[in-house]
C-alpha cells in the first residue's frame, strides 16, 4: 500500500489521549502523519509534541499565545476558536500546495466540530476529510457546507479511550486512509457541464443529461436544496465546470424570501460574472420553501401550501411574488459577460402543478415570463416552449440552446 501523508488536527490538550491513539494508529498502517495542534494549553497536559505546537498555530493567523491566552475566561472562546482555526487553514494550505498532504482527520465535540469542519471546508473537493464528532448525528450542514466532509458519529463522548471510543477511533482512521488510499479517479478530457434540478424536475434534468453526454460531455446534477447550488457555484468559480443549464434556479427564490433552499447571494451569478455559457430555465421558481411555519412571513399567510412530507412547507407564489422574481432574476442575468439565455416551458414549471391542483396558477407563471422578458437585456434571448418543463421535447430544445451557447450545437 502506498505511504500516504494525513493531517491530524485536534486541541491536544483537551484530546491528548484520543489524538495520539489516532496518530499510532496511523503509523501503525505505514503512512506519514502531521500534527496541528489547536488546543490553547490551559486545559490540559500534552502527550506528544505536534509538528504544528500551537505556539506556531496562532503565529500562522498573526496573532500570538499571549492574545489567546489574553481571551481566556472572558466569555470570547469564538475569538479564540476563529484565531487557531485561521492559523490551521493557513498551515493546511501551505502544506496542500507543498503535496505533504494527502487526507485530515479531526476528532471533538461541539468546538472541536466546528474548528475541525471549517478547517476541511478550506479544502479542496476530493481531498479526504473525516471528522469524527459528537453531533454528527443531528443536522450537519452547517458543518460539511459544500464540501465533501465525512462525520462520523461518535456515539459515546470522546472523553479517554474504552471499548466505544476506540471501536469509533479506528473506523475514522479506517475512512480516511483508505479514501487516501483510493486509485484516484482519472481526469476526463471531455468538459464538463452542470445542471440544477430538485427532485420533481429530475426528469427533465436526466433527459437533457443524455442529449448532452451524445455530444460528447460529461454532466454533473445538482440539487437546488441550498447545498448544491453553492456547490456548483464554487465549482464554476474553480473552473471545473464549464457550462451550466440552470434548469432550477428556485434556490435565488428561497434566498429572496429566506426560505430553506437559500444558496446564497451570489446564486446564479458566477458564470455570468466568468463568461461561461448559461441557459436559465424556469423549473421550480413557482414556490417557495420553508422547513417550519412559523418562518413563513406574514405576506404569505394566505398563500397555498403543499406539504412535502411532514417537515416540509412549499408555499404556492402569486402573480405579484412572481413578477418581484423575475425582476430579480433579470438583474442577474443581465450582468453576464458571456453566452447566456432562458428557456420557459408554457404549459408549467414544476411537478407539483401536475400533482396539486391547487398549485396551479397560469396567470402568475405569466406574470413571471412576461416581466422577464421586460426586464432582461434585448441580446438575451428568451425561448418559449409549448410543452410542460418535464416534457422531452422540452429537454430537448433546452440541450440544443446550451450546445448553441457553447458554439456547437447547430
Amino acid at each position: 500500500m502506498q505511504k500516504k501523508t494525513i493531517v491530524l488536527v485536534g486541541t491536544f490538550d483537551t484530546k491528548a489521549q484520543e489524538c495520539l491513539y489516532v496518530k499510532n494508529l496511523l503509523v501503525e498502517k505505514n503512512h506519514e502523519v502531521v500534527t496541528i495542534d489547536v488546543g490553547t494549553g490551559a486545559r490540559g497536559t500534552l502527550l506528544f509534541p505536534p509538528d504544528y505546537p500551537r505556539e506556531e498555530t496562532v503565529k500562522a493567523a498573526g496573532s500570538s499565545m499571549e492574545e489567546v491566552l489574553s481571551l481566556g475566561n472572558t466569555g470570547k472562546e469564538a475569538q479564540i476558536m476563529g484565531i487557531m482555526t485561521r492559523g490551521a487553514i493557513a498551515i493546511c494550505q501551505e502544506l496542500l500546495q507543498s503535496r505533504m498532504m494527502d487526507g485530515i482527520i479531526s476528532l471533538g465535540g461541539t468546538m472541536g466540530t466546528n474548528m475541525g469542519t471549517t478547517i476541511m471546508r478550506s479544502l479542496p473537493f476530493g481531498l479526504p476529510k473525516v471528522m469524527l464528532s459528537t453531533v454528527a448525528s443531528g443536522d450537519t450542514r452547517l458543518y460539511v457546507g459544500t464540501k465533501d466532509i465525512v462525520m462520523v458519529p461518535s456515539i459515546a463522548d470522546i472523553i479517554g479511550l474504552n471499548p466505544i471510543t476506540k471501536t469509533v477511533l479506528d473506523q475514522a482512521v479506517g475512512a480516511v486512509t483508505g479514501m487516501a488510499t483510493t486509485v484516484e479517479a482519472k481526469a476526463s478530457w471531455k468538459p464538463l457541464i452542470a445542471i440544477s434540478s430538485l427532485g420533481g424536475t429530475q426528469k427533465c434534468a436526466s433527459a437533457a443529461k443524455s442529449r448532452l453526454e451524445e455530444e460528447g460531455y460529461e454532466v454533473a446534477i445538482f440539487h437546488s436544496n441550498g447545498i448544491g447550488g453553492r456547490a456548483m457555484e464554487e465549482l464554476i468559480e474553480r473552473d471545473i465546470i464549464k457550462a451550466v443549464f440552470d434548469l432550477s434556479p428556485n434556490e435565488v427564490v428561497d434566498h429572496m424570501y429566506g426560505g430553506w433552499a437559500d444558496a446564497g447571494p451570489a446564486r446564479l451569478e458566477t458564470a455570468g460574472r466568468q463568461g461561461k455559457p448559461q441557459l436559465v430555465g424556469p423549473a421550480n421558481v413557482d414556490h417557495i420553501i420553508y422547513d417550519s411555519s412559523a418562518k413563513i412571513p406574514e405576506r404569505f399567510r394566505n398563500h397555498y401550501i403543499h406539504m412535502h412530507g411532514p417537515a416540509l412547507f412549499v408555499l404556492r407564489t402569486k402573480t405579484k411574488d412572481m413578477e418581484e422574481i423575475a425582476k430579480y432574476m433579470a438583474e442577474k442575468l443581465n450582468k453576464a459577460r458571456g453566452p447566456t439565455a432562458v428557456i420557459h416551458s408554457l404549459k408549467g414549471i414544476s411537478a407539483l402543478d401536475l400533482l396539486d391542483e391547487g398549485f396551479v396558477d397560469n396567470e402568475a407563471n405569466l406574470a413571471y415570463l412576461e416581466t422577464l422578458k421586460r426586464n432582461i437585456r434585448p441580446d438575451i434571448e428568451v425561448k418559449e416552449v409549448d410543452a410542460h418543463v418535464n416534457d422531452d421535447v422540452f429537454a430537448d430544445e433546452a440541450a440544443k440552446m446550451l450546445l448553441r451557447l457553447m458554439g456547437t450545437g447547430a
